[in-house]
């Protein structure tokens, strides 16, 4: 059975618990109290004598009187103990203390003054002299003892010694009034008197001296034992851990061993040989690396352990070790140097544990990892070039579809053309819809803050649906508040989107009555925490729908859907993007009665304008085209739809148009042809748009503006678009709009630089 440590307080602390007041109080009680017999049995005698001597009445009196005090003080005394433990106080003690001793040396005083008021009475007073004799020799006993209890309840032992000291003065002082004459017997007794008084006050001196030199040897002894039960302790909680630890590495599963410093085993346990396969006689006197380390073990974690070992530090390692079985298996060895008195290593303590089966899930995780980064990076490389290809021909069937929209067409011709292009375009919105779905699933949202027109974002928003809400007799209407500023700086394109999204939800499921913007703003130095509020009268959302509307693929019920169509992906795609841009999406809605999305972004206040090269700007007409008077124009695009399309869109502008099929044809015609503006194509054959830029960037030539034309609308094909040397780029499909604004702000830098 193990041994357990004595739970006992040190005689240190025992010393301070004695002579604390606490404990001083309570070892005045136990003696004040076990001398309570002795107490009576000498009142009893003092009582017997002077009842033949004077007559019983006033012994007996002050006999009662003694007894019932000190009977109650005694009764009290043997309580206390239990009294200071339920919560009496030190002080309520001490002054009940105080009263006791008043009483005990008022009751000692009246037996010592008996004799005196007898023979006083019965005799003259110059035949007076024995009775302050007797009254000093019996207080002299309870002084004494008031003068011992003088370290236990100071003011009340010396109150009780006061008290009895005076007593035989008092006496004389009366004995010396009456008298006129003073005869050598009365002087003697005065005299005797004062040699009492000092006697008693060397007494009280040489006790408390006595008292405070004992109690410092009796705390030095303390002391000497509290540091030898200390020193015990230490050692018996030594050995009780050295026990402990000495099973725990008998029984541990790990396998632990004791190696000298020369390396050399000198103690292994059980678990050490089911962990290598050698008995304890084959390890013990080997070193442990040249029976277990293989040539599949590596150099680098044995010189971790020369290295620990020359330092004489704690060190860990895992390495390759071979089984008597001829087994390899992973082995993690922590090992810990143990000192001896000179502060020399005595030995080694060395756990190992087999981590084989660690080893190998950290491998199968590696794969699966690996596995999953080049399935992600494998599905957006589907996902880019699906996102191409769809775009690819949707440029193609927009573009000439807005073409033939643009021509004399019958009522039936032109429904038809109309249908071409929403559907269309209800195609690349879902297009975009899961490639955002899929960036945000592989690597987060990218943001590129610029400083942007926010009003103006919104008016252009507004505009783009404006055409809807008219088609389904929708009043939508914009409220900016003044605390909101103009130019902001944030991800414009982003914000496009969920603004798009929100509004175009507003449309879709409101059949009558109104739509309302609201944008609220609140500036606080250099930041503004935008509130945008869309907020419809159409069909609502229920109270338990109000989470779920924002999980990807849902909408309110399945009849919704049906009904309205859509791929249940713009609210979670907002949600995450307004997230990721530090803001959040809430809604509060009342079904039947309509809907209010609140959007919640922080922005930076810009402190001017700047020109946002890739935004589409909405106007109401196309731009003149007279203002394109002798650009030269080179657009690389292999695909021949795309250069119909383009062709077709420039038919109308005065300028300079060259195509090239492909990036090294584009580097010929950049060398001959000189354009202002080259629009690239990302993905053509032999040299792509990428490299073609690279090589046309270091050309000893007027550098022109260069913008992508791609169907890659993700984040890295944007950055890729930069990093090569372009200026911007537009996204497949194309619209007319578009590529002419985007040509004539480029005419105006070009003719700019040409005059600076």
């Amino acid at each position: 059975m193990e041994q357990t440590q004595p739970d006992t307080d040190g005689p240190l602390s025992q010393h301070n618990a004695r002579f604390s007041p606490r404990g001083l109080l309570i070892r005045y009680a136990v003696i004040r109290a076990r001398m309570y017999y002795a107490r009576m049995f000498a009142a009893a005698g003092l009582t017997s004598v002077l009842a033949v001597i004077f007559g019983p009445f006033w012994p007996l009196v002050f006999f009662v009187l003694y007894l019932i005090t000190d009977k109650a003080e005694t009764t009290y005394l043997r309580g206390l103990p239990e009294r200071l433990e339920n919560g009496t106080s030190l002080a309520k003690a001490k002054r009940i203390i105080f009263v006791f001793s008043v009483l005990y040396a008022g009751s000692v005083c009246g037996f010592a003054a008996i004799p005196y008021v007898q023979m006083h009475t019965e005799a003259g007073a110059h035949e007076i002299l024995a009775e302050p004799f007797f009254a000093l020799c019996i207080v002299l006993g309870p002084a004494l003892s008031a003068a011992l209890d003088l370290r236990y309840v100071p003011l009340a032992a010396s109150v009780r010694l006061l008290m009895l000291s005076l007593l035989p003065f008092g006496l004389t002082a009366h004995i010396l009034l009456q008298n006129q004459t003073h005869g050598a017997d009365l002087q003697l007794m005065v005299a005797g008197l004062v040699a009492f008084f000092f006697t008693q006050i060397w007494f009280v001196v040489m006790v408390q001296k006595r008292h405070r030199n004992s109690r410092r040897n009796l705390r030095s002894q303390a002391l000497q034992r509290q540091a030898l039960e200390d020193a015990y302790m230490r050692l018996f909680d030594q050995k009780q851990e050295a026990r402990r630890l000495a099973m725990i590495a008998e029984h541990a599963n790990d396998g632990v061993m004791l190696i000298g410093r020369d390396g050399i085993v000198r103690w292994a346990n059980d678990g050490f040989s089911r962990l290598t396969g050698y008995t304890f006689d084959e390890l013990v006197g080997q070193n442990p690396g040249k029976i277990l380390n293989s040539e599949n073990t590596d150099p680098a974690a044995l010189r971790v352990i020369e290295a620990g070992r020359e330092k004489g530090e704690p060190f860990r390692a895992e390495l390759i070790n071979r089984r008597k079985d001829g087994k390899e298996i992973w082995i993690e060895t922590n090992q810990v140097p143990v000192f001896d008195d000179t502060g020399q290593i005595e030995t080694y303590i060395a756990v190992e544990r087999d981590v084989t089966a660690t080893k190998e899930y950290e491998r199968q995780l590696k794969e699966a990892r690996l596995a999953a980064e080049e399935g992600a990076r494998i599905k957006e490389e589907f996902l880019a070039t699906m996102s191409h290809e769809f775009r690819t021909p949707m440029n193609g069937v927009i573009g000439m579809a807005q073409m033939l929209q643009a021509t004399d067409l019958s009522e039936d011709q032109r429904l038809y053309t109309d249908t071409i292009l929403g559907s269309s375009r209800a195609l690349l919105a879902l297009i975009n819809d899961v490639l955002d779905l899929s960036h945000m699933n592989a690597a987060g949202v990218s943001l590129f803050n610029v400083d942007f027109d926010l009003h103006a974002c919104v008016g252009d928003i507004v505009r783009l649906l404006s055409g809807q809400a008219d088609e389904k007799h929708l009043e939508l209407s914009v409220e900016i508040d003044p605390d909101v500023p103009v130019w902001v700086t944030g991800d414009d394109r982003r914000l496009r989107q969920i603004l798009v999204n929100l509004l175009g939800n507003a449309v879709k499921f409101t059949t009558s009555g109104s739509i309302f913007i609201r944008l609220r703003g609140v500036v606080t130095g250099d930041q503004v925490a935008l509130k945008i509020e869309v907020e419809d009268t159409g069909i609502g959302i229920p109270a338990d729908k109000l989470e779920k509307i924002f999980e990807r693929f849902s909408q309110a019920d399945n009849a919704i859907s049906r009904k309205y169509g859509g791929s249940g992906l713009g609210l979670s795609i907002s949600r995450g993007l307004a997230q990721a841009m530090g803001g959040d999406i809430d809604v509060t809605s009342v079904e039947g009665e309509g809907a209010c999305f609140t959007l919640m972004l922080d922005m930076g206040v810009a402190d001017c304008p700047s020109i946002v090269a890739d935004e589409a700007e909405d106007a109401d007409s196309l731009p003149a085209l007279d203002q394109l008077q002798g650009l030269r124009l080179l657009v690389a695009e292999d695909n021949r739809v795309n250069r119909l399309l383009i062709r077709k869109f420039l038919d109308d502008a005065p300028l300079e148009l060259r195509f090239a099929t492909n990036g090294a044809e584009a580097q010929e015609l950049a060398k001959r042809f000189r354009p202002q503006v080259i629009l690239m194509d990302m993905s053509m054959p032999e040299v792509n748009g990428l490299e073609a830029t690279r090589a046309i960037r270091s050309f000893d030539i007027t550098q022109p503006y260069i913008a992508a034309l791609t169907a890659n609308v993700d984040e890295t094909s944007r950055q890729a678009c930069v990093d090569a040397g372009m200026d911007t780029f537009l996204s497949k499909p194309l619209s007319r709009k578009e590529l002419l604004n985007l040509l004539l702000t480029f005419s105006e830098r070009a003719r700019a630089s040409e005059r600076g």
